[in-house]
């Protein structure tokens, strides 16, 4: 039930409503940035930035509902457990992978 102080606030504006979707802007520039690094021939560097933004947006599901936005999906034991997974594994898949004889 919600109290009658909540129910009284006015409605987010627009900014409002973007700068509360901060974790996953976070997670998503992250990997932006290891795509950007693996495009400069650096996998192995890219790849772990990557793993290392998944992994914080794992972090980032422990917080409350109400503050991680659209990081949300699930429950936060679901999520947080995928997060991690995935960007644990692709930290170890890229220092794993033998480097190329060339």
């Amino acid at each position: 039930m919600s109290s009658p102080a909540a129910d009284s606030r006015p409605p987010k504006n627009v900014v409002q409503q973007v700068l509360g979707q901060w974790p996953l802007a976070t997670v998503l520039a992250g990997v932006a940035v290891g795509l950007g690094i693996v495009a400069s021939s650096h996998w192995r560097l890219g790849a772990s930035v990557m793993g290392a933004s998944i992994t914080l947006g794992g972090l980032l599901r422990l917080l409350p509902r109400q503050r991680v936005g659209l990081l949300a999906v699930r429950n936060k034991a679901f999520d947080t457990l995928v997060l991690l997974g995935v960007g644990i594994g692709i930290i170890a898949l890229a220092w794993l992978v033998p480097p190329s004889r060339g």
